[in-house]
């Protein structure tokens, strides 16, 4: 799973610093247009890993560089486990890489004059935990959304599988909205109120943590049947 995790790193190192700059760029944009810190940190968290994975995906189908990585000694169990390990490294550097820039736009906009941006985007409106609690809750999105769409992938591959993604996340979504709002469940907004924003974070990262981790033992499954 290492060699696995560290290839696809250094495959995907060269669009790294192109996929850096878009992000920033469009994260300022979105900082200076809503006048939020925090939606620019969202930003960074989500699109970085999201890019990732479909470009690390795309790699593989390029000049048969998945049929030859079999040839390696590599299992394909190792394979998939390596491309869950990269996704979730991608995913943590890319949270502090957002913290880190939304600190500094906060630190720039509040050293300009008044008036030039706007005073929401000054760390006074939007400190270190708000933006934590942002940056966090777009790491949550990524890994369940990647939970659903990498076995999908090493399955059918980049081309067929993107196009189940859309369908599964729908059903997922409509499932969820008929189980939350029965009138016998639980009532999720008086639950958070209860537990709190923290509890409920940390609740939520190990939900996601398992279904990513259940979706990584489906994912090895699906692709050692997968014929190539």
């Amino acid at each position: 799973m290492k060699a696995m995790l560290f290839s696809d790193l250094i495959t995907a190192r060269n669009s790294f610093p192109a996929l850096l700059g878009i992000t920033v760029f469009v994260a300022a944009f979105i900082a200076v247009g809503s006048g939020m810190t925090v939606a620019a940190v969202g930003c960074m968290a989500a699109m970085v890993p999201f890019m990732y994975l479909f470009s690390i995906a795309a790699y593989d189908e390029w000049n048969g560089w998945e049929r030859f990585r079999l040839t390696l000694p590599l299992s394909r169990r190792q394979v998939a486990y390596g491309r869950y390990a990269s996704m979730l490294v991608v995913t943590a550097c890319a949270l502090a890489f957002s913290l880190a820039i939304g600190l500094l736009i906060g630190a720039v906009a509040q050293a300009l004059p008044a008036g030039v941006v706007p005073e929401s985007l000054s760390l006074d409106e939007a400190g270190l935990p708000v933006l934590a609690t942002a940056g966090m809750a777009a790491a949550l999105v990524v890994l369940l959304t990647s939970a659903v769409t990498l076995p999908l992938v090493m399955r059918f591959g980049m081309t067929s599988g993107t196009r189940l993604v859309p369908v599964v996340l729908v059903l997922a979504v409509a499932a969820g909205m008929v189980l939350l709002g029965g009138e016998s469940t639980l009532d999720v907004d008086e639950l958070l109120a209860s537990a709190g924003p923290s509890m409920a974070m940390a609740v939520a990262a190990v939900v996601a943590l398992a279904l990513y981790g259940a979706s990584a033992l489906l994912a090895a499954r699906l692709y050692e049947q997968r014929e190539l």
